[in-house]
């Protein structure tokens, strides 16, 4: 729990599920994270306020647990960033844009950016417009607007005439709905704030023509949602949808792009476990890029964040595939890879990384969990997560046969037990990012997955 002073209204914040905000009566903001350990979130937390001298923003540093630190944090961000651009398609449009994503590489979560540009682009474009009542003061004589007696009768500018005697109004006033456009103070004040901080980034200066126009972009979506009185915003649950979509995307940006520049090792407020498994992805495909080479060029479709040559055989990697629960009867069904179709047993399952290898006859795949864990991956949680996947991925041509695996890999910042599983199917590996990448490891992956073959062919072989 955390106590943070606003100087102003604090606005709308976009948090993870795991924490909440409370608003006290003496001005104070309190955030409450959740106590399970399984969904700890770290880094800085972005507060956009807006007080009478303009729109402002308060940041909150949350510490990552051990046995991470900051330097942990950043790294595992900027592989994320990564990640989100691997499995992403190739920019279209102008090359600037394409120019512009290359240059800032892991220091951005372009996704993000990429995101608030698109949305307010849609908003700008088409604006919402809401009916305003408004008095007008009409003949007597006219139709048109409902009339307002109570204003009518006190006001003298209704009679043409100062006269005692009671006679009918020369003029009423009328209460007309006027369309206009929708005003938000939030909206206004998180588009001035990105506009102020894309004008600051400096690596945006490699392409100065695309840096003016996201910062001219988000200024007048700051003007078009300016309100001409001070009114408090409605709640956000009656916002317009497109309104309200724009502001959480700018508001997300905001938040990433406050960390591009040089600076303390610090990333915005995230989810540790989302981080740590972004991380282990992106540290085995570098170790694979060092140990094969560069990847095939491939269509993007998700879940790929790689193909090899490797010898005579083609290798993948994907990225949480989703292998769907098996269904009789049903053709072509489960998670396809060069031809082989895999499904669950009960339910859905998503390894984090999907590792498969197709040889001269048969296809092989290893399956990688990344496990937050603050201490030492314990025998039960061992056993329990890599008999998830053993057991529970099957061959939809072969349902009822369980060795559909070659292994079954965690990954945790401080390993686990001392001795896999007698079978050899199942391992857990030490990784953290303040340690050496676990190249030597893959490559003994590397060499399990050439020289064995599938288990159901070890099955076959071994029949009498």
């Amino acid at each position: 729990m955390a106590d943070v002073e606003i100087p102003g209204h604090l606005l709308e914040v976009d948090l993870p599920a795991s924490v909440q905000i409370h608003r006290l009566a003496d001005g104070r903001t309190q955030l409450i994270e959740t106590n399970d350990p399984l969904h700890e979130c770290c880094g800085i937390l972005l507060l956009p306020w807006i007080s009478r001298d303009g729109p402002g923003v308060s940041t909150l540093s949350v510490p990552p647990p051990a046995p991470f630190g900051p330097a942990d944090l950043e790294q595992m961000w900027h592989a994320r960033n990564e990640i989100t651009s691997l499995r992403r398609p190739p920019t279209s449009g102008s090359a600037a844009w394409s120019r512009l994503e290359r240059h800032l590489g892991p220091r951005i979560h372009w996704a993000a950016l990429e995101a608030a540009v698109h949305a307010a682009s849609a908003l700008l474009a088409n604006w919402p417009i809401a009916g305003a009542p408004e008095v007008r003061w009409v003949p007597f004589d006219r139709p048109g607007g409902r009339i307002l007696l109570s204003k009518t009768e006190r006001t003298a500018k209704a009679h043409a005439l100062a006269h005692p005697a009671r006679r009918a109004p020369a003029t009423t006033a009328r209460r007309h709905i006027v369309a206009q456009p929708r005003k938000l103070h939030a909206l206004m004040a998180v588009g001035s704030l990105l506009s102020r901080e894309l004008e600051a980034v400096t690596a945006l200066a490699a392409v100065p023509e695309i840096q003016a126009r996201m910062v001219g972009l988000f200024r007048r979506l700051a003007v078009n949602s300016k309100p001409s009185s001070p009114v408090a915003d409605p709640p956000p649950s009656v916002w317009p949808a497109t309104m309200a979509g724009t502001y959480s995307s700018c508001l997300r940006a905001l938040s990433e792009v406050r960390n591009i520049g040089a600076g303390g090792a610090h990333a915005p407020l995230s989810e540790l476990w989302e981080l740590y498994e972004a991380w282990v992805a992106y540290s085995i495909r570098t170790a694979l890029i060092k140990l094969i080479g560069p990847p095939q060029p491939h269509t993007a479709d998700g879940s790929c964040l790689g193909r090899w040559a490797d010898g005579d055989g083609v290798l993948e990697l994907h990225y949480q595939a989703v292998i769907p629960p098996y269904r009789a009867g049903r053709r072509e069904h489960g998670f396809s890879v060069f031809g082989e179709r895999y499904v669950a047993a009960v339910g859905e399952l998503r390894p984090d990384l999907l590792l498969v290898r197709s040889g001269p006859g048969e296809t092989t795949a290893i399956i990688i969990d990344a496990k937050k864990r603050q201490a030492p991956v314990s025998t039960d949680d061992f056993t329990v997560s890599t008999s998830k996947y053993l057991w529970g991925v099957r061959r939809a041509s072969k349902p009822d046969a369980v060795a559909a695996i070659q292994q079954c890999v965690l990954m945790a910042p401080l390993g686990g037990p001392v001795a896999p599983l007698p079978s050899g199917r199942a391992n857990v590996l030490a990784a953290h990012p303040a340690t050496p990448r676990p190249d030597e490891a893959i490559g003994r992956l590397l060499q399990s997955l050439r020289a064995e073959p599938a288990p159901d062919a070890q099955a076959r072989s071994s029949a009498p």
